[in-house]
């Protein structure tokens, strides 16, 4: 089972305003858990994305070099 925390936070009128319309019958407290689960799970995507590039840069030459390699080899057939 989740166990809930109740926290305050402090939202501007016109957010809550822009929110309205996709809450679809869900409370406030509903909708700003599930948005800011989305957002979390985004900025999770997008450190994986950083992580995944690096690793390609650091193999690059070598990524590279066997791509020319392949490339040569597919010329001579």
């Amino acid at each position: 089972m989740i166990t809930k925390t109740k926290k305050s936070v402090s939202l501007s009128n016109s957010l809550l305003m822009e929110m309205a319309p996709f809450a679809k019958g869900e409370s406030v407290s509903e909708f700003i858990e599930k948005a800011t689960s989305y957002y979390v799970n985004e900025l999770k995507k997008q450190k994986r994305g950083q992580r995944d590039m690096q690793i390609i840069n650091a193999h690059a030459k070598r990524f590279n070099k066997e791509a020319e390699e392949n490339l040569k080899f597919q010329a001579m057939t």
